[in-house]
């Protein structure tokens, strides 16, 4: 590894704190490396929010898309006089409009996502990378919502663009971050998740669902294709390494933080068991995201996110 490497890696350490829980001062600071990160490549979407955003849709917008002749129907209002007047035929301006790209953030913070066996906990992971998008999504200009969902509430917050807005969405990551360490039962599904942002979500709208898809069906097809017909959605799917891989054969002792146990992993069959159900849950995951066409990122917690997240915000998705 070079010298300006482990500078980096130094570097990004500082902003990306190893741990089981968040801090809410680390969220915020997380701004100033949101600036080295590009939303410009997101695909054009053909929603109709008015905005800072050039649309593939024709209008009366700031910027000059083409000069042609007159067809009926065209507004008399963009006929080009002079250039009329100079060939004897009427000549309109088509004008690219302009389209407003809110982003909508869902962060995962219920129990499967509080587990780490390298790093940090996935659920850490998960805040950071919502705390990303929001900074990178405001100092784009655009208008940032977020849902964060609890074992048992959820929090809604409506797109705004203000750097207020962001600091109360992370403020509640925060805290329901922390609360994860009461280990409450599991009352909120994803499925729920995606029902109510295919209620709520805008034409037009980016987003971004963080989480480790542990609950993630076949039935939630129905209402990822509902989201993804007219929106931008990315899927980023936090994961641990121990999660994917049996640790080598031996008796380890295991909590929840209530209970006790030991995981024996000595047993052949075991092992086989393991890494064929790891393989089937992993695979259902990526073919249902495939079969619709929802682009799907894998950060692994062990490591520091940014990189991961930087190629998953700036890969130009399709629509």
């Amino acid at each position: 590894m070079s010298v300006a490497t482990n500078k980096q890696l130094d570097y990004l350490e500082g902003f990306f704190p190893a741990g089981p829980f968040t801090d809410e001062h680390q969220l915020t600071q997380l701004r100033m490396l949101a600036k080295r990160l590009r939303l410009a490549s997101l695909p054009q979407i053909t929603g109709m929010l008015a905005g800072g955003h050039d649309s593939k849709q024709k209008g009366r917008g700031l910027d000059l898309d083409q000069l042609r002749q007159y067809l009926p129907g065209d507004d008399i209002r963009s006929i080009d006089w002079r250039v009329t007047a100079r060939t004897q035929t009427p000549h309109t301006r088509v004008y690219k409009e302009e389209r407003e790209r809110p982003v909508m953030i869902v962060c995962d913070q219920r129990t499967p996502m509080f587990f780490g066996s390298k790093r940090s906990f996935k659920s850490v992971v998960a805040a950071q990378c919502a705390a990303i998008i929001a900074w990178a999504a405001l100092d784009h200009g655009d208008r940032v919502g977020a849902l964060v969902l609890g074992d048992q509430t959820e929090k809604d917050f409506r797109p705004k663009q203000r750097s207020q807005h962001v600091l109360q969405i992370l403020q509640t990551i925060n805290q329901y971050n922390h609360a994860l360490e009461k280990h409450q039962n599991i009352t909120n599904t994803l499925s729920n998740c995606l029902n109510k942002l295919h209620q709520g979500v805008k034409p037009g709208t980016t987003i971004y669902i963080i989480s480790d898809f542990f609950d993630l069906s076949a039935n939630d097809k129905a209402a990822l294709f509902n989201l993804k017909r007219h929106n931008h959605v990315v899927a980023l799917q936090v994961f641990d390494a121990l999660e994917r891989q049996m640790p080598p054969p031996g008796l380890y002792a295991v909590t929840d933080g209530l209970q006790e146990g030991f995981l024996d992993t000595q047993n052949k069959h075991s092992q086989q068991a393991y890494k064929e159900a790891v393989n089937v849950f992993q695979q259902g995951i990526e073919q249902t995201f495939k079969q619709l066409a929802i682009n799907h990122h894998q950060i692994d917690a062990s490591d520091i996110p940014f990189m991961a997240l930087k190629i998953a915000l700036e890969q130009r998705g399709k629509v």
